[in-house]
């Protein structure tokens, strides 16, 4: 298994979180993840108040399909974090807008 350290590796995390509809996102999540032709394999992850996704991509984080639920569950917070040849990224989506990016 690569590791975030190796040259190429792109490792990413997004949590979904708030006193929301986790599982309607969800499902809204999944269904837009099955028509985008970009979207590649990931694991899905559940606590207690949270959904949590990760990736391993090749081309990078479907955005479109979490910008698209959270439009639809504005009362959750849609949170990336990402590491790429060793550079790490943040995003923060609430409401189907980039409200915060580092």
């Amino acid at each position: 298994m690569s590791t975030a350290s190796e040259a190429g590796a792109f490792l990413a995390v997004v949590r979904v979180t708030g006193a929301g509809r986790l599982a309607d996102f969800r499902e809204r999540l999944r269904w837009l993840m099955v028509r985008d032709i970009d979207a590649e394999d990931y694991t899905e992850h559940h606590a207690a108040g949270m959904l949590e996704y990760r990736f391993e991509p090749r081309r990078g984080i479907p955005f479109p399909a979490f910008v698209g639920a959270s439009a639809d569950f504005p009362e959750l917070r849609v949170e990336a974090e990402w590491e790429h040849d060793g550079v790490r990224g943040r995003a923060v989506i609430e409401n189907g807008r980039l409200v915060e990016r580092g």
